[in-house]
């Protein structure tokens, strides 16, 4: 009877010892991440991470930022230990997952730059025509007045050709902004725009969290002028270009 109780009490024990094992088990993996529990083998785990890093939500993401998700990863994946494993993959989700939420900033906060830049440059059109043809005006008048005056006529024809440089250089990029419509012309943008967003992103990326998006915008329109402008200059012919508001001026 005796032994009957020993070999029970030892089974029971043996069974309570496997089951510490098998919960104490390197190959078993668990943790919660935003309402979704990831368990099973490091492998398994790893397989779900790898999934959503090559998801389509984050597909186009710069190499710069791809570069240091990856670090991110790999040291995870690499980690035997449950703990550390689940520390390590945490921090590779909270970057992963802090990307999208740069990418929803970006996208917002260039979008709205993109408005407000078609409404200033309708503003301004006016305006750059009008020191366009006061500046080829006083050229005219000082040829007409006095002819042999070639130092202030040299002068004011590069008066006159910067400003015409600078309208012609307006309306094409007048005409390249106002053909975008929506927020898809951030989503789902042309080539131009999807040459500055990748060529800022990694800057942009940079920024989010330390600076506010009010901050962000305000680079973000001062580069965009800029990348626009130094397209349009390469495009431009501006001995073609047409006036329109001339009769305004008789």
């Amino acid at each position: 009877m005796k032994s009957l109780l020993f070999f029970a009490i030892l089974f029971i024990s043996y069974s309570g010892y496997n089951q510490q094992i098998d919960y104490e088990s390197p190959n078993r993996y668990r943790f919660k991440y935003r309402s979704i529990v990831y368990k099973g083998s490091r492998m398994d785990i790893t397989a779900q991470l790898r999934k959503i890093k090559n998801g389509p939500k984050f597909s186009g993401i710069p190499e710069e930022i791809q570069t240091g998700l990856n670090e991110l990863f790999i040291d995870a994946k690499s980690q035997a230990f449950p703990k550390v494993y689940r520390k390590k993959a945490i921090l590779f989700l909270d970057a992963l997952y802090n990307y999208e939420e740069f990418v929803i900033m970006y996208n917002g906060a260039l979008y709205e730059v993109v408005e407000k830049l078609k409404r200033d440059m309708k503003r301004i059109d006016f305006k750059l025509e009008r020191q366009y043809i006061k500046s080829k005006t006083a050229v005219d008048r000082v040829k007409k007045n006095d002819s042999t005056n070639t130092k202030e006529i040299t002068f004011l024809n590069e008066e006159r050709q910067k400003s015409l440089i600078r309208l012609a250089s307006h309306r094409w990029m007048k005409k390249k902004f106002d053909a975008y419509k929506g927020i898809n012309i951030v989503k789902n943008p042309d080539e131009l725009i999807t040459e500055f967003k990748k060529a800022e992103a990694s800057y942009i990326f940079s920024l989010f969290n330390k600076k506010s998006v009010d901050e962000i915008k305000k680079y973000l329109e001062n580069e965009i002028i800029d990348f626009y402008y130094k397209k349009a200059i390469v495009e431009i012919d501006p001995e073609k270009l047409d006036l329109q508001y001339i009769n305004k001026y008789n």
